[in-house]
């Protein structure tokens, strides 16, 4: 998180703008939405569990990475939502 965050305030300097670290706020934001919120973490963790685990054992089950990317996707969907109001 320090790298991203470094790296937008890098960008916000060159581009003389504040939009890199606008953006690196909602990712902050998110990420805090989801550690803080049981659901959303658990969901989000199982998840990636399940990538883990195809990529680790070369598994080729595409439906069940697809759900797993879906879900990842609606997490973090639903923590800007929370994040944005």
């Amino acid at each position: 998180m320090q790298r991203t965050m470094d790296e937008a305030f890098a960008q916000a300097i060159d581009h003389k703008s504040l939009a890199p670290i606008q953006a690196w706020l909602l990712v902050w934001a998110q990420n805090i939405e989801i550690a803080r919120r049981l659901d959303l973490r658990s969901r989000y963790q199982h998840a990636q569990d399940v990538l883990a685990t195809y990529d680790k054992h070369g598994h080729d089950d595409e439906e069940a990475v697809n759900r797993a990317l879906a879900e990842i996707s609606a997490v973090l969907d639903e923590a800007q939502q929370a994040v944005r109001g």
